[in-house]
């Protein structure tokens, strides 16, 4: 590579770096351009990238920014997800699921998480999460529940007291 375009390489790492919010750093050796491709389409459509990296241009461009911390797993030949939307969960389950699926050579490295360097089985844990709206269904779900099972206390009462004044009607009744 020309010095020029080394440089303006390293400006484009750098900025990928220091405005994705989640990176998830994984060995690629043995992964076909077809399967890198599939990989790259379903990466988009959750808001991320798949960068295959120099290694020495990539420790360059990685310092001073919140990825610092990974600089160790630039290593042999590296492919990194980079996650730049809302949720940090995606990005991660989608390599995982590609790992899984199409290549089992595919060998997850470590990452990191708005700031924060995570290993191997923490990207696992990571890809694992639900998303934010599953979450949200969860928390507003336990929210509800005891306002419901109140609810339901006090509709059963009543209709037990319901049920009382009946019987006492039908048995005043039956007397007279």
């Amino acid at each position: 590579m020309v010095v020029v375009a080394k440089i303006d390489e390293v400006k484009r790492l750098n900025e990928s770096f220091s405005t994705a919010k989640v990176a998830v750093f994984a060995n690629f050796s043995g992964v076909t351009v077809e399967q890198v491709d599939l990989l790259r389409k379903d990466l988009r459509e959750a808001s991320a990238s798949l960068k295959v990296v120099k290694n020495t241009l990539a420790r360059i461009a990685i310092d001073e920014t919140s990825m610092e911390s990974a600089k160790s797993l630039l290593k042999g030949p590296v492919v990194v997800v980079l996650g730049y939307g809302e949720e940090i969960g995606p990005p991660a389950k989608i390599i995982l699921e590609f790992a899984k699926t199409n290549n089992k050579s595919l060998n997850i490295l470590g990452g990191v998480v708005e700031g924060s360097f995570i290993d191997a089985a923490g990207v696992k844990q990571l890809g694992d999460l639900p998303s934010k709206p599953v979450v949200q269904a969860m928390l507003l779900g336990l929210l509800q529940a005891p306002a419901r099972n109140v609810m339901g206390l006090m509709t059963n009462s009543a209709r037990k007291f319901l049920y009382l004044l009946n019987a006492l009607a039908e048995k005043k009744t039956d007397e007279s």
